[in-house]
């Protein structure tokens, strides 16, 4: 790995805010089965429709957003290996993160990269003027900017492309404000987060952090570009872990939600779990329409699914390392299928492709 460059220093997220995450990160459990078959899967499809809307060049450069221990150029790399892309091109990856502890352990990670460095940096006031082809962020890292941060950020952004005349995608990764995770704080778009589901011993703290749907998001990208003077030739959005976030283990946010990862971790690794704990909830009647629409079209779904493999288990008597892999498979083809980027996710990630204004 080249020399690192480290940019000037701003306020920090805070002391020790991530310690537990370098915890997390070097957790051998922390790629659970939810992880490897319901999350990446994701997060390869949008690696995939990003780097789909890249330039085609011999080298492609990457700057990852919010970088932390660097798990972006993790999947890249991974992208390459298992999801059939040998013509990846040759990457130059630089990493823009606030924590030091999380780029010790990136720059420690990927320390035999020819060309990754990793800056300490504010994404808000940070960003080089050089372009890049694809700025990518994972971890939801924009969702610490507060909705007139982000609005100003990809301004910033923005201009960048438009200024060098150039074609760059750009993804945006934030919280999805109607997670079931937290039901109970679907009217505010702003609160005390607490990544509490980290693989450490050491207490995470409240944060603040802005959650978003589609709307939101469409309308601030929009703004963001208008000011720029920027175009937007696309934008794709998609939802992440609807029935399966972090916090349904943790119900940090959501007491009374059952544990869904548990339970879908215990079917895929071949145990049994009674139906009716599998069963999804209804949301409140006074949710937004649209929200309310998508959860009843996917709790029907989902509970025919349980439903029928109830009945089957009760007429087949299948063994649990062959029923409970088979009931998952079926409840992660609803999820994958039935997401479509409104917010209704742990995460909501938006692929914008971005040029000058013709």
């Amino acid at each position: 790995m080249r020399s690192s460059v480290a940019l000037p220093k701003h306020e920090s997220t805070g002391d020790g805010l991530y310690a537990p995450g370098v915890d997390h990160y070097t957790s051998p459990h922390r790629r659970d089965p939810v992880k490897k078959l319901w999350e990446e899967p994701v997060t390869f499809a949008i690696l995939q429709a990003a780097l789909a809307e890249v330039p085609q060049r011999q080298e492609l450069s990457v700057m990852d957003i919010g970088c932390g221990a660097g798990e972006g150029l993790h999947l890249l790399r991974a992208l390459s290996a298992t999801r059939n892309l040998p013509n990846l091109p040759r990457l130059t990856y630089r990493g823009l993160d606030l924590d030091e502890g999380l780029l010790s352990l990136a720059a420690r990670t990927h320390h035999d990269e020819d060309d990754a460095e990793f800056w300490h940096g504010d994404v808000r006031t940070d960003l080089p003027e050089t372009p890049f082809d694809l700025y990518l962020s994972c971890g939801v890292p924009y969702s610490h900017l507060t909705e007139e941060e982000l609005r100003a950020t990809l301004a910033r952004l923005f201009a960048i492309v438009r200024r060098n005349r150039t074609r760059s995608v750009a993804v945006i990764d934030v919280l999805g404000r109607y997670s079931l995770e937290w039901l109970p704080q679907w009217g505010r778009t702003r609160w005390p987060y607490r990544m509490s589901f980290f693989q450490s011993d050491q207490q995470a703290q409240d944060v603040p952090m802005t959650f978003w749907d589609a709307h939101q998001l469409n309308a601030c990208i929009s703004a963001s570009a208008a000011q720029a003077g920027c175009r937007v030739e696309r934008r794709q959005l998609f939802d992440r872990s609807i029935m399966v976030g972090r916090h349904t283990a943790t119900g940090h946010f959501n007491p009374g939600l059952p544990p869904y990862r548990t339970l879908i971790n215990q079917l895929e690794t071949g145990a049994m779990v009674p139906p009716e704990q599998l069963l999804a909830p209804r949301v409140p009647d006074d949710s937004p329409e649209v929200v309310r629409a998508f959860f009843g079209r996917f709790r029907a779904q989902w509970n025919a699914v349980v439903e029928a493999a109830s009945t089957q288990d009760r007429r087949r008597r299948l063994p649990p390392d062959i029923a409970g892999p088979m009931i998952a498979r079926g409840l992660r083809a609803v999820e994958h299928r039935l997401a479509c980027g409104l917010g209704v996710g742990h995460s909501l990630t938006a692929v914008i492709t971005v040029s000058e204004r013709t």
